[in-house]
């Protein structure tokens, strides 16, 4: 297993979680769990806002369009997060798969995305501090691997938001019954650009 970037101190993540999360609150941003009517604004959200130029280096959630990101559509299992503001747009979405493993449930992140108009202001960074918040609301326990793939250009903020981030091409060390290719396959994530990354989450 090759890292490319080692998880951050829990201590430090949480400090500027919460930050963030206030911040966003303070201007009227809520965060509720993704539900049926919603689901397809969700992937629409999605598809647009990872159709962008490319990252906004000083912000602290950027987005880049993978070419999978075209065809994205939830899938019948996926839960996740959603963030609208005073008005009902929708600014941000997460979206969640979750999954049994030897060690218990982890949570694959199928797609995050902020809609352009509202980046720059840690809501992908608090949309993954808050994944456990699905597990939770569903009566299970919180304690998970909360994991995924991104692109490379994308390591960096995925580092900074606490994850222990593996080496282009390089497999993690834990598996999922044989389902990683599926998971995979159906993400918003370019096969060919793909790093995992994963933590530890409660």
């Amino acid at each position: 297993m090759a890292i490319l970037f080692p998880g951050l101190h829990n201590d430090a993540v949480r400090k500027r979680h919460v930050r963030w999360a206030q911040a966003l609150v303070d201007d009227g941003l809520t965060f509720d769990l993704l539900v049926d009517e919603g689901r397809e604004e969700a992937a629409a959200l999605v598809r647009d806002a990872l159709d962008g130029a490319g990252p906004d280096p000083a912000g602290p959630d950027p987005a880049e369009r993978p070419s999978a990101a075209a065809a994205f559509t939830l899938e019948p299992q996926d839960t996740g997060l959603v963030v609208r503001d005073a008005a009902g747009t929708l600014a941000g979405v997460l979206v969640l798969t979750a999954v049994s493993y030897d060690n218990g449930t982890a949570l694959f992140v199928r797609a995050l995305a902020t809609a352009p108009g509202f980046r720059s202001r840690g809501i992908a960074t608090v949309l993954l501090g808050l994944a456990p918040q699905v597990l939770g609301q569903a009566g299970l326990s919180t304690r998970a691997l909360l994991t995924g793939a991104c692109p490379e250009s994308l390591t960096g903020f995925v580092h900074r938001a606490g994850f222990v981030v593996l080496e282009h091409g390089d497999e993690p060390p834990f598996a999922f019954s044989g389902i990683e290719d599926g998971l995979l396959a159906t993400s918003a994530t370019d096969p060919g650009d793909r790093c995992w990354f994963f933590k530890e989450v409660a």
